[in-house]
């Protein structure tokens, strides 16, 4: 599966591809840091999921969101945030995401969260 990064934290983007890299089922087709770029380059590629963290500059992470969906069909995204506050998951989830993760447990459920988003009907 095609994949497209989304995350204005660096360090995170780096280790993020470093870790998906490891899996022979994930290809990471491109790392950005803002939602602007993220669509303009989902439009062109056609990635097959986006993982998108909520805390991004410009437009956040739901809106980032909603324009992938809306734009870049059929890509399947996986929202991700370092805070748990209660309504980020269903807010993702009404913005068109397919999964929404915590960025502590990443490390295990990510790379099956991707399969599971790209089969989701």
């Amino acid at each position: 599966m095609r994949v497209l990064l989304v995350d204005d934290e660096p360090m995170f983007l780096e280790a993020l591809r470093a870790l998906l890299e490891l899996d022979d089922r994930v290809e990471v087709i491109a790392a950005v840091d803002n939602g602007a770029e993220a669509v303009e380059l989902a439009c062109s590629t056609r990635p097959d999921v986006a993982i998108v963290d909520l805390a991004l500059p410009g437009s956040d992470g739901f809106e980032t969101t909603r324009r992938l969906v809306a734009e870049a069909a059929p890509i399947k995204v996986v929202v991700i945030s370092g805070l748990s506050e209660g309504g980020e998951a269903q807010a993702a989830r009404d913005a068109g995401a397919t999964r929404f993760l915590l960025k502590g447990g990443l490390h295990e459920e990510i790379a099956d969260a991707i399969v599971d988003a790209h089969s989701a009907a």
